[in-house]
């Protein structure tokens, strides 16, 4: 059995799981999450980073998504899974 990389996010809006198997996945993940977080308006504009972030900045991505990891709405973390297949 393989066990895989999730990134786990728990919000008010339900849990969402992405695969971060991988640095690309990981980096993926992590976009869609601060672009989910950034719809619901969890960020404001004269928040450090959040410019730099809307650009593509992954590394201001990254900055805000542990930032404000534990804020209301906004726990993630990275936990592992296990292929059940062979």
């Amino acid at each position: 059995m393989k066990t895989v990389s999730i990134l786990v996010y728990h919000g008010k809006h339900g849990d969402e799981y992405w695969l971060a198997d991988t640095p690309e996945r990981l980096e993926a993940a992590q976009r869609q999450l601060f672009k989910r977080l950034d719809d619901w308006h969890c960020y404001d504009s004269d928040d450090e980073g959040v410019t730099e972030a809307r650009a593509g900045d992954i590394r201001a991505i990254r900055w805000l998504l542990n930032w404000h990891n534990g804020y209301e709405y906004e726990g993630w973390g990275i936990e592992q899974a296990t292929d059940p297949l062979p």
